[in-house]
């Protein structure tokens, strides 16, 4: 299984998916409770509503996001992509084992609410606020 995280210019986790640099992509055994092998990746287009294929050919099953806009979660899905939202921020490798070892723990999606899946010990939860801000680009999908 393979879990994408967004990250910042300097490899720390984004907690906003729209405001990413790059993404790390770890190769997970749940099984095993272990990290295989990661590897980042650098999108060479800067606007969210592309990287969700990125993704899905790197063999991503799995985002974790602070926060993501409704379009962009409607992205994700329709390339197979499930995504745990409402993540706080952490170091990248502490968030994996947190969700490896099942206790992660989702809070409210920092974007606008919405359902959120996951791995182990995760289930979903409904939160229905508006977005404080939207982040309207070209294709509209609110990151």
């Amino acid at each position: 299984m393979k879990i994408a995280l967004p990250l910042t210019a300097t490899n720390e986790f984004s907690t906003h998916y729209g405001a990413a640099a790059k993404f790390v992509v770890f190769e997970v055994d749940p099984e095993k409770r272990c990290v295989r092998r990661q590897v980042v990746i650098d999108p060479q287009s800067s606007e969210p509503c592309g990287w969700p294929p990125l993704l899905r050919a790197a063999g991503t099953d799995l985002v974790l996001a602070g926060g993501m806009g409704h379009g962009a979660r409607t992205k994700m899905a329709e390339h197979g992509l499930k995504v745990l939202l409402g993540v706080a921020a952490s170091a990248p490798a502490d968030l994996i084992a947190g969700w490896l070892a099942g206790t992660l723990v989702a809070g409210e999606n920092a974007c606008d609410g919405g359902d959120h899946e996951g791995g182990p010990g995760h289930h979903g939860h409904h939160h229905g606020h508006p977005h404080p801000h939207d982040h309207e680009r070209g294709c509209g999908c609110s990151h």
